[in-house]
């Protein structure tokens, strides 16, 4: 017998396959993973053309998608969302389909601003370097990956884990990096209708979503969440040396929280 479901959503450019230790891990302890990719976020699209459908997947799109996949579920799964799936596991959260949420340096949901000068640059520099986001798709950049969110792998690895990024919808980088331009608010999150336990982990050298940031987001929560900063740990964490160390917090507030 299982101790129940837990869904996995990776972040923007990525795919199931970050999760691979994780599900290992998170297997031994009886829980069941599933980690679907996004649309049109296959692993053949990896250093290939993106889907023609692509630049139109916003973050309701992904969000529907997740909601059928959980539908298939016998009940509420736990969520653990990446960045941009952080924000998601936050929206699908609110919507009644979890019965816990972990959030791994979560991208913010409408309303949180960014609180480092870094995630300031990022924004207006995608901004002026893409003209017409909402209607792109944006292939992975090395040099950007490795500056700001893979900086902590060992090289082997950034270059192993790069070659498996794939395009993204520019819409989605657009409604949640940009979601002051965007009069839709696709990325709102009601937090007041978010009502299971939430855990907040994110390193303490993230520059994409950064700690500020991520406190921020748990405020918003109030006591349904419980913050953890990690230190020595950047962005993407999968494959960082402080992956287990996430991995055993993890397992420690499910046991004692979700179990």
């Amino acid at each position: 017998m299982t101790r129940g479901d837990i869904l996995l959503v990776h972040g923007a450019f990525a795919g199931s396959w970050v999760f691979e230790n994780l599900r290992m891990r998170l297997s031994r302890q009886g829980w069941k993973t599933h980690a679907p990719d996004l649309p049109f976020h296959d692993p053949g699209f990896a250093g290939k053309e993106p889907h023609p459908d692509l630049p139109r997947q916003g973050l309701a799109e992904y969000r529907r998608f997740l909601a059928a996949e959980i539908a298939r579920l016998p009940q509420p799964p736990v969520l653990v969302g990446h960045s941009l799936g952080g924000l998601l596991a936050q929206q699908l959260a609110a919507e009644g389909l979890a019965r816990a949420a972990i959030l791994l340096a979560p991208s913010p949901p409408w309303g949180v601003w960014p609180h480092s000068r870094t995630e300031v640059e990022t924004a207006f520099g995608l901004l002026w370097h893409s003209h017409d986001l909402w209607r792109k798709a944006v292939q992975p950049d090395y040099a950007t990956a490795i500056r700001y969110s893979m900086d902590r792998l060992p090289p082997a690895l950034q270059r192993d884990s790069f070659a498996r990024l794939v395009p993204e919808s520019g819409r989605a980088l657009f409604e949640t990096i940009h979601w002051w331009l965007d009069w839709q608010a696709a990325s709102r999150v009601s937090a007041y209708r978010v009502q299971v336990p939430l855990l907040l982990l994110v390193g303490s050298d993230d520059k994409v979503n950064s700690p500020g940031t991520c406190r921020a987001i748990a405020r918003r929560y109030g006591r349904r969440a419980t913050y953890r900063e990690i230190a020595d740990m950047s962005h993407f964490i999968f494959g960082e040396p402080g992956e287990a160390r996430v991995t055993d917090i993890m397992l420690d507030w499910l046991e004692s929280t979700a179990a």
